[in-house]
Parts: C-alpha cells; structure tokens; sequence
C-alpha cells in the first residue's frame, strides 16, 4: 500500500488508495485529523467499499 513521506496511507478524493477494493480514512489516512471530520471520511469509505462490492459482484 502507497504511503508518503509521513507514513500515511495515499488515498484519492473517494477514499480510494493504489489497491483495488481498499480503501482507508480518517487518521491513518491522515486527513481526519478531527472526529467529525474522519466520520465523513469513514462515511465517504464505507460508500465507496459498498460501490465497489456491487460492481465486482456483477
């Protein structure tokens, strides 16, 4: 998994990082550095995970 220069994980706008179907937020992504703003990170993440599910299911 991609990381920078600090140790977090490289995600893109939609919580997406380098690995098909992974995706990460909030602090270990290090954008969320506060609760509600990791909340709409994790939000965002859970979101995308579900996308993806659907589409890989098909």
């Amino acid at each position: 998994m991609a990381v920078d220069e600090r140790n977090c994980i490289k995600v893109d706008r939609n919580q997406s990082t380098n690995i098909d179907g992974v995706f990460a937020a909030g602090d270990c992504a290090c954008w969320g550095m506060q609760a509600a703003t990791a909340a709409g990170e994790g939000a965002m993440a859970a979101l995308q995970a579900y996308r993806y599910v659907r589409r890989v299911k098909k």
